[in-house]
């Protein structure tokens, strides 16, 4: 094999993945109303779930808190997670148009069920809730991770300044106008504060990865080990 060939190998693994994730999403919510699949849709262009779902082993059991319309749970799932758990308290999201293999929902809050799992996963939600409750959930969430499992936290890194400026117009304009997420707080913190939040609650070996190549908006992933 040529480097050339090798080279376009390569780059073409993630597009045959991207088309694979297009399909199976549309296959899923294509019975929504024109607005919650634009919205579905949107949401799966500006955001890595795939590069997340990298970070879940095979088999995993998975709690997904602040799912949403459930674009990572259902993920997940085809990856090969063993279930999702997906928990969403907005009812117009948390009640899916078909049965996803391997994920089911549960319409609340993260203090909605018991139980421990293998990987917990939040997705843009620690941002829309005040920060003095960050650290009642995170202790909440620590309890819900099994002692050497993993919390992968999806957030919005503030110190990129001209794609955090952008996220923090659009998260206005969603919130105030067309109502798409619940929660109307902006809460941001450095990574470094972010890490030292996630150790004084139970989790080591606390790796912040930025992986916003390609992305309007500044993502980073917080990928954190259960002592």
């Amino acid at each position: 094999m040529t480097a050339a060939t090798q080279a376009l190998a390569t780059y073409n693994v993630p597009v045959r993945r991207f088309l694979r994730a297009l399909i199976l999403l549309h296959r899923t919510f294509r019975s929504l109303p024109a607005g919650p699949r634009m919205h579905v849709l949107v949401r799966f262009l500006t955001c890595p779930f795939l590069a997340i779902a990298d970070r879940v082993p095979s088999g995993a059991s998975v709690l997904d808190l602040g799912a949403g319309h459930g674009i990572f749970a259902r993920l997940a799932g085809d990856r090969g997670a063993s279930r999702v758990v997906a928990v969403e308290p907005d009812l117009r999201k948390a009640l899916p148009p078909i049965p996803m293999d391997r994920v089911s929902f549960v319409a609340g809050y993260d203090d909605c069920l018991r139980g421990a799992f293998d990987v917990v996963v939040i997705v843009d939600v620690l941002y829309k809730i005040p920060r003095e409750e960050w650290d009642a959930l995170l202790t909440r969430i620590a309890a819900r991770v099994k002692p050497g499992g993993l919390l992968l936290l999806k957030e919005h890194d503030p110190t990129a300044r001209i794609k955090h400026g952008w996220n923090r117009l659009q998260e206005w304009l969603n919130s105030r106008f067309l109502g798409i997420t619940l929660g109307t707080a902006f809460s941001y913190e450095r990574p470094i504060a972010i890490r030292a939040r996630l150790e004084q609650h139970g989790f080591g070996d606390v790796e912040a990865k930025r992986i916003d190549f390609g992305y309007p908006h500044p993502h980073i992933l917080y990928v954190a080990r259960r002592v």
